[in-house]
């Protein structure tokens, strides 16, 4: 069961890490097709930085790291 738990990690920050990887290199894109789209809809949006961006990809990076470490490990005790 935890080692569900692994792989559910894993892939969930994996994917998350990819997902503000590709808002942070693609910002200023992403933002404007949002804002054409939405933009008459909601009035003011708040938008994350592109340094939060930055932020949480490195934030998932190190989860990513943990949970193949994790399941890494949990292989070595089969």
């Amino acid at each position: 069961m935890i080692e569900l738990f692994g792989w559910i990690g894993l892939v969930f920050s994996f994917m998350s890490m990819i997902y503000h990887r590709y808002m942070y290199s693609n910002y200023d894109q992403v933002y404007i097709y949002i804002k054409k789209k939405y933009g008459g809809e909601g009035g003011d949006m708040k938008f994350p930085s592109k340094d939060d961006h930055a932020k949480d990809a490195k934030k998932y990076s190190y989860y990513t790291i943990f949970f193949a470490g994790l399941l890494i490990i949990m292989n070595f005790f089969r």
